[in-house]
């Protein structure tokens, strides 16, 4: 039997391959995690069970980077103006920038070190990050909950639509998912309306197949969008949790949009992130030197709707990534967990007096639902005509495949327009 609590002359559990020990280690400190929580996932994804100080011994032996050894001064400085230039509304302090170049560039740099460039390069920065205007706080309670997975806040973003960009008729909606327990980003999907409700209730079938279980209740906005996805839901709990009262345990809750906290409050933190910069880029289009887009072009609308949703996804999918694993401010008296990463609360309830809660589902009968919606999912989540999205991949590939990144958007827009005209 394995020795989870690590004590020499006992099994510590089978060691993995060190290639794939090796790429686990240096995942775990690209991710921030300590060296508690990276004990932790040893066990759970490999079942090693070890203690800190062998742990130790193998971080060097595979040379898992760490802060105390950053890159020279020079280096340091090229990646953080790197990610300054980037930060198109300088909306990201030390800490963010730091997190950044940990999880896209796998370098460790001092979050001092980091903020030290940054008042060199780019001090104007802190002053519109800290503006001296005074906002009323609104009051607040305190959310209470058992479990993960026990409830899904759900919510349309809608800052990049039609009418948020005012370029004719396109635009860009995201539908997200966030654990009320945990405060985990479950999904984020990048859709071209988040206001159809077959829509919505692809999205939400893609994420009970993706995680192979349901939550105990859904909690929404009022919205007419939400009413096929409230009938899937309801359907696949009659049928695996028919022991939950309706009345004690509601499956599906509607609130006002204020009153969504989680998700509402994942809006503004993604508006933050890199929300802001992806829509003040989209925007430099409308600059009298920049008129890389007319609305009035079939062709130009079609390819926006090619690249940016493309652009917003990989945008979208960063900041979740950094969500999930960034460490939460601690706040003494909330009732729920603080001061750790969400990804830990929800991979590990039992260490936080939480227990988890999904309801597991068959994935057959999930698929047998989806048949059921008028609207098909290709039909729902498609931006192109299946003739111009070939068109449009192969000026992609001749082009060799560039990185969809937000302060290079345009330039794939104009260098990929000629090709598919």
């Amino acid at each position: 039997m394995a020795n989870k609590k690590g004590k020499n002359q006992y099994d510590n559990g089978k060691k993995p391959p060190d290639h794939l020990l090796a790429k686990a280690l240096h995942e775990y400190a690209r991710k921030g995690f300590t060296l508690e929580e990276r004990l932790d996932r040893l066990g759970k994804d490999f079942e090693y069970f070890v203690k800190i100080r062998t742990l130790k011994k193998l971080n060097q032996k595979f040379q898992v980077p760490t802060v105390k050894k950053p890159p020279p001064t020079p280096i340091s400085t090229t990646i953080v103006c790197k990610y300054i230039n980037a930060n198109l509304t300088s909306g990201n302090g030390p800490a963010t920038i730091q997190r950044r170049i940990a999880q896209l560039e796998g370098v460790l740099i001092p979050r001092d070190t980091v903020r030290t460039i940054m008042l060199l390069n780019d001090p104007d920065g802190f002053n519109i990050r800290n503006p001296t205007r005074k906002v009323k706080p609104r009051r607040k309670g305190h959310l209470v909950g058992y479990g993960v997975f026990q409830e899904i806040h759900c919510d349309g973003h809608e800052k990049l639509n039609h009418k948020a960009l005012q370029l004719g008729g396109v635009g860009i909606d995201i539908y997200g998912m966030k654990c009320h327990g945990s405060g985990q980003i479950i999904e984020e999907f990048v859709v071209p309306n988040a206001r159809c409700e077959y829509t919505v209730a692809h999205c939400y079938l893609d994420m009970v197949e993706a995680y192979g279980e349901i939550p105990e209740q859904l909690t929404v906005d009022g919205g007419t969008e939400t009413g096929q996805m409230r009938a899937c839901h309801i359907a696949l709990r009659n049928i695996y949790a028919p022991e939950l009262s309706f009345e004690t345990h509601p499956p599906f809750v509607a609130l006002k949009s204020s009153d969504n906290v989680p998700i509402e409050s994942s809006w503004e933190n993604l508006r933050k992130y890199n929300g802001r910069d992806l829509k003040e880029a989209i925007l430099m289009t409308k600059d009298a030197d920049k008129r890389y887009f007319n609305p009035l072009n079939p062709v130009h609308i079609n390819l926006f709707n090619w690249v940016w949703p493309k652009v917003t996804h990989v945008s979208v999918q960063e900041f979740k990534e950094y969500w999930n694993n960034h460490c939460v401010r601690n706040q003494p008296n909330k009732i729920l967990p603080s001061g750790v990463r969400p990804t830990a609360v929800f991979d590990f309830p039992e260490h936080y007096g939480l227990k988890h809660c999904g309801i597991k589902v068959d994935k057959e009968v999930v698929r047998h639902l989806r048949n059921q919606l008028e609207k098909s999912r290709e039909e729902c989540f498609s931006w192109v005509s299946d003739e111009f999205n070939l068109k449009a991949q192969e000026a992609y590939e001749k082009l060799g495949s560039p990185k969809f990144e937000i302060v290079s958007g345009w330039t794939l827009f104009c260098e990929m327009l000629p090709l598919v005209q």
